[in-house]
């Protein structure tokens, strides 16, 4: 569930920090508070699009932080501790699992999990386990047959999987071999030319007989060659020095022979002979290898232009082929497997047709048994919705799930998905977007949500405004329902309607007020009799009468009891 939210410099909120509990979570408070800001600033952890006037004005950035408890170990658990074993992220049970995000205003954003920084598709994949968003713009979306597909396939779940994994593999693989064929047919003067042009290609590769790492090794060696006729001066410099006018040679042999003279007179002085012979032999390797290095015949201009010659060739097939050797060799290999294909190019369109008629024959079988799975899922699904309608004041709601052909395939297969539903009894079901109003919408998602959520087993649920179009004993229904939902799961719910208000676990009061210059977004927990006074005003207005006040606190109490009736 989600135990903790901490928000800073988003919109109007300065900072704000929230301990969310178990159960039903209520947001209240005045149109215009800020309680779409809270929804907003979840969405934003969770990988959302954040436009840049919502950091708070003057802020530089803005930081939004999640905290997600497991209560027990659970499938939910399970399936979120293996995305983070992908990523490398620790995670304990007792710490909770922590998300955030910082914003700054040039548009940058740095997603963490668990203090480790991480790309936004793993928060992402993340938030599809831990979290189901409900606000006002899905009921939109829950009109188009594309959504209502995905929920059917979701409400089936795992009976379907392995069919749509199978279904679109050969579907991707169908397109490819038929992109593949458009792109590969020729008339004979086509092929004779694109045959000669490969040939060609590899046949000037071949030739060059390259091995990997050698443009390295000639670099290396044409490097070396080049520099030879700074290196022989250098050296010339260095035989001049010791080895001609004056000869330094010569003059330390003296000095050894006249040390030799003196050296029976002071014992110390046969330190420094010592010196001077070591010097002597020093000074005779040195000449021996400089000589030796200059009169190296391997280091001459052949080698030099050869090197020279050898790097031209494998740079130029570079400037074709490939940034290295590596490529080059296989863009060779990719030339020759289509060589081998216009050589063959009859049999190889043959065999592709063959193959594809094999992935038509699949598609269709993966197809039928997709269809029939959920035309199945549909009558359990409708039946579902229709019971769960009934319990949120739609008496006489009927609703349908209609399976239909496509003319041709799609990802998902060869169904499209109708939501149909008849409010009124004597009245044939017309499809969803053609006669759903507001409310009735409202309270199809509800249900939809209701029923998908213990599939899906996502322990958060947040409605935004669940209670648009609805008001009276449809409103109280719905509360009914959302209390029940709450007993499994947690619910955090913005709310207009005392109705609903009346049956939280929890009651926040989201509130604006003015500090300084400036306006602010705070938001405090009610308890009890500042409860009570809230769903007053959501009861009276402006002015709270004692009237309002007595019938919040019945309302609270009979909440209270449907509660322990649960």
């Amino acid at each position: 569930m989600l135990a903790y939210l901490h928000v800073k410099n988003i919109a109007l909120i300065e900072e704000l920090e929230i301990d969310f509990d178990e159960g039903l979570n209520i947001l209240t408070g005045e149109t215009g508070a800020g309680k779409s800001i809270i929804l907003g600033s979840i969405h934003y952890v969770l990988g959302a699009k954040i436009k840049k006037d919502f950091i708070r004005t003057g802020a530089q950035e803005a930081f939004v932080e999640c905290v997600f408890d497991f209560q027990q170990s659970g499938e939910e658990e399970k399936a979120v501790q293996h995305i983070l074993d992908t990523y490398g992220i620790q995670y304990q049970q007792e710490e909770g699992l922590i998300l955030s995000r910082k914003m700054a205003q040039n548009g940058r954003s740095v997603f963490r999990v668990n203090g480790e920084v991480v790309r936004k598709e793993a928060v992402q994949t993340l938030a599809t386990h831990l979290i189901d968003i409900h606000s006002q713009h899905e009921h939109q979306s829950l009109l188009h047959p594309k959504k209502q597909l995905h929920m059917l396939d979701r409400y089936i779940g795992d009976a379907l999987t392995t069919l749509q994994t199978l279904f679109y593999e050969s579907y991707k693989q169908r397109r490819q071999l038929l992109d593949s064929m458009e792109k590969h047919i020729f008339d004979d003067e086509q092929r004779r030319r694109e045959i000669s042009f490969l040939e060609f290609v590899i046949d000037e590769i071949e030739q060059a007989e390259l091995r990997i790492g050698e443009d390295i090794e000639q670099q290396t060696l044409f490097d070396t060659l080049s520099q030879r006729q700074n290196i022989l001066h250098v050296l010339s410099d260095i035989e001049q020095t010791f080895y001609h006018t004056p000869d330094v040679s010569t003059l330390i042999s003296q000095h050894i022979g006249e040390l030799n003279r003196v050296v029976r007179y002071d014992e110390v002085l046969s330190h420094i002979l010592e010196g001077f012979i070591q010097l002597e032999d020093t000074l005779h390797g040195i000449h021996k290898d400089v000589s030796a290095y200059m009169e190296d015949d391997c280091a001459d201009e052949e080698a030099l232009k050869n090197a020279e010659e050898r790097l031209n060739t494998i740079n130029g097939l570079k400037l074709k082929y490939g940034n290295d050797i590596e490529e080059i060799l296989a863009y060779q290999v990719e030339k020759q497997k289509e060589l081998e294909r216009l050589i063959h190019y009859e049999e190889t369109m043959e065999e592709t047709k063959n193959h594809i008629a094999k992935l038509d024959k699949a598609l269709e079988e993966y197809a039928k048994q997709m269809t029939d799975i959920r035309k199945q899922g549909a009558k359990r699904l409708e039946a579902d919705i229709t019971h769960a309608l009934k319990s949120l004041n739609l008496q006489e709601a009927v609703f349908g799930v209609c399976v239909y052909a496509l003319e041709t395939y799609a990802t998902t297969g060869a169904d499209r998905v109708v939501f149909e539903i008849s409010t009124n009894k004597g009245e044939g079901k017309k499809p969803l977007s053609q006669v759903a109003s507001g409310g009735e919408l409202s309270r199809v998602m509800l249900a939809i949500k209701s029923i998908l959520s213990t599939i899906d087993g996502v322990d958060t649920l947040i409605f935004d405004e669940i209670d648009t179009g609805i008001s009276g004993i449809t409103a109280q229904k719905v509360a009914e329902r959302m209390q029940r939902l709450s007993l499994e799961r947690q619910l955090i719910c913005i709310t207009h309607l005392p109705q609903i208000a009346a049956m939280a676990d929890s009651h926040f009061l989201i509130h604006k007020e003015t500090v300084g210059d400036g306006t602010v977004t705070g938001m405090k927990r009610l308890e009890d009799e500042a409860s009570v006074c809230e769903l007053a005003r959501m009861l009276s207005g402006a002015v709270t009468t004692e009237s309002a006040l007595a019938n919040a606190r019945e309302m609270k109490l009979v909440a209270k009891n449907r509660t322990l009736l649960c």
